[in-house]
């Protein structure tokens, strides 16, 4: 049983087990507002604008410190996780709105600072030469600093755009990046080891979905055997597995090879080994099965050690809830199912003459594969072009004239604000109109601005709310 479980497990949080369904590949012409928001203190992000991916019950925690796991198990393989692609973004978006939260923190209202900059245009810190979306992704990002949250990953932030020369990179870009450090891995791992693949001969590697070992054929024997101890250090068959079920073509909108379809039919019983594994550190596989139960080695009901273990792990909050009555029932299908037939289970890459390829499809990674991946990211390259351009447009008719809404906004505040003036000392206007029943609207967009700038603070829920009519509650929380 395993004694000490360095990471915690997530119930519904993103995950490498639960893609997308094939069938719900999106376009290739299809663009994507790619967002997300990253959390150093639980390595992880939460993207939006991504597959819709079911979400999964269980899923091990992914670990974006490679560095780490590379000194300390042998690992060679990059991470495949999509959201480790991230990480080079949250480290300049992290430095940035850090290093800007401080310069707010100087002012006696931050909140008020921050509004100012992208919003004032009569303020002296008026930040030019920023498009409204981005002053929404500018100022949203300030606060949730300001607030002690993260600040999220856009790729219109000009931060990304400044430093990056476009947005985030795309699933199939990382995907590439991904596979261009495997295939060197391998390679080197070959060079250092004495291994020589005779030229034109096609190996296999293909990755089982429960220890991941990878398994070699195409070879004799004994240089299968070779190649196999070499490859397999650390998480290699791990980071092998994952990668290869992101770089499933359907994902891309072109047909899908076998081997996923084989794939997503046994993911679920896949999990629950998972499941069960890193709970107990038993093999399903090799357990005693009577009648669908399944018992330890020292005679145990399985479950009953695997609820045991889980009770165990949330009351040290080493674990999140998990739906157990939905996992158990999971757990009889596969127990009466059993793992008889799993020896051949798990996804196969090729690799020939030096370089890695992707089976049963014109439409993968390899060097005779890419044609639609270069067209991908000539699509992808076009496609900020185009931003580029229509960002300079925007600013330049805005050099004209402010928007619409500061156009509209100007005038309530400056209405507003002779209501207020006039209402203490006089109850007509400069302009003779009786001010005696003033524009509530008016007043409301006063209230709800003062709010969000941290000048007001509502002493009952009610009072942001103004009514149609005067009211007094308490003689405190007085509405007009």
């Amino acid at each position: 049983m395993i004694n000490n479980i360095s990471y915690q497990y997530a119930a519904k949080n993103y995950s490498e087990y639960n893609k997308t369904s094939p069938s719900a590949a999106r376009s290739k012409n299809e663009k994507i507002e790619e967002s997300a928001t990253y959390s150093k203190k639980n390595d992880a992000a939460v993207i939006s604008s991504q597959r819709n991916a079911s979400d999964p019950i269980y899923t091990e925690r992914t670990s974006l410190n490679q560095n780490a796991t590379s000194q300390n198990d042998g690992t060679t393989f990059p991470i495949p996780s999509i959201i480790a692609k991230y990480e080079k973004y949250t480290k300049v978006i992290d430095e940035h709105y850090a290093k800007v939260n401080e310069e707010n923190k100087k002012f006696d209202n931050p909140a008020q600072h921050i509004w100012d900059k992208y919003y004032n245009t009569k303020s002296p810190y008026y930040v030019k030469g920023l498009t409204q979306r981005e002053r929404e992704i500018c100022s949203e990002a300030e606060k949730r600093v300001l607030n002690g949250l993260p600040a999220a990953v856009n790729s219109y932030d000009p931060v990304i755009q400044k430093t990056f020369g476009g947005g985030i990179m795309n699933d199939a870009e990382w995907n590439d990046e991904v596979r261009n450090g495997i295939n060197n891995s391998v390679n080197q791992l070959f060079e250092e080891n004495g291994i020589i693949i005779p030229e034109g001969t096609d190996l296999r590697l293909r990755v089982d979905p429960y220890e991941y070992n990878i398994h070699v054929s195409g070879v004799d024997e004994a240089l299968a055997r070779q190649i196999e101890q070499v490859l397999n250090q650390g998480k290699n068959g791990k980071y092998l597995y994952e990668h290869l079920r992101w770089c499933n073509p359907a994902y891309n909108g072109f047909e899908q090879p076998k081997q996923y379809l084989y794939d997503t039919a046994y993911q679920g019983k896949a999990v629950m080994w998972h499941f069960v594994n890193d709970l107990t550190g038993l093999d399903m596989r090799k357990l005693e099965n009577k009648d669908g139960i399944m018992y330890t080695p020292d005679g145990q009901n399985l479950w009953d050690v695997v609820t045991e273990r889980y009770n165990e792990l949330r009351a040290n909050g080493e674990i999140d809830d998990l739906p157990m009555s939905s996992l158990y029932e999971d757990y009889k299908v596969f127990a009466k199912e059993g793992w008889d037939n799993e020896e051949e289970r798990g996804l196969t890459i090729g690799y020939k003459n030096g370089s890695l390829y992707d089976i049963d499809t014109d439409y993968g990674y390899g060097s005779e594969q890419r044609t639609w991946l270069e067209n991908e990211k000539v699509r992808h390259s076009q496609y900020w072009e185009s931003y580029q351009k229509e960002k300079e447009r925007e600013l330049y008719n805005g050099k004209v004239t402010s928007s619409t809404f500061e156009q509209w906004f100007g005038k309530q505040m400056d209405y507003t604000n002779e209501v207020l003036s006039e209402i203490k000392s006089n109850i007509y206007g400069k302009n003779g109109v009786s001010l005696t029943q003033p524009d509530m609207s008016a007043l409301q967009i006063l209230v709800n601005a003062l709010a969000q700038r941290g000048r007001i603070v509502p002493l009952t829920n009610e009072i942001l709310h103004l009514p149609q009519s005067s009211m007094i509650q308490k003689r405190f929380d007085a509405k007009i």
